[in-house]
C-alpha cells in the first residue's frame, strides 16, 4: 500500500512540474498577443467550466490549442499524459491552478503599473 501511495505522489509530483514548467510560459505568449487580463480570464473561466462538467478530456484538447494559438510547440511531456484519463485529469487541474496564479500575478502588476 505505501509503494502505491509513494508511486502516485510521484506521479503528482511530475505532473505538477510538467504544468509549472509549460504553463507559465504559455500564458506569457498568450498574454503578450493579447495584453488583456480579461481576455486570459475568459481563457481561464472556459478551461474551468468544462472541468466542472465532467468534461476534462475538451479541456485538454483547449489547453492544446492554446499552445498553437500562442505559435508554441505542444510538449512532448504532456502528449504521453493524454495516455491516461487519470494523467489528464491531475494535470488539468494543475494547469487551472497555475493560470489563475499567473493571470492574479498579472493582475497585480497591472493594478501597481496604473
Amino acid at each position: 500500500m505505501k509503494k502505491t501511495r509513494k508511486a502516485a505522489s510521484n506521479v503528482n509530483n511530475a505532473v505538477n512540474l510538467i504544468s509549472g514548467a509549460y504553463t507559465l510560459p504559455l500564458i506569457d505568449k498568450l498574454f503578450s498577443n493579447s495584453q488583456r487580463i480579461e481576455d486570459m480570464d475568459d481563457i481561464y473561466f472556459s478551461i474551468t467550466a468544462l472541468v466542472d462538467t465532467d468534461r476534462t478530456s475538451e479541456a485538454f484538447h483547449m489547453i492544446r490549442g492554446l499552445f498553437g494559438i500562442a505559435g508554441m510547440k505542444y510538449p512532448q511531456e504532456i502528449v504521453q499524459l493524454e495516455k491516461s484519463e487519470e494523467l489528464q485529469e491531475s494535470f488539468v487541474s494543475e494547469f487551472i491552478f497555475d493560470f489563475y496564479n499567473v493571470i492574479e500575478d498579472k493582475r497585480l502588476e497591472t493594478e501597481e503599473e496604473e
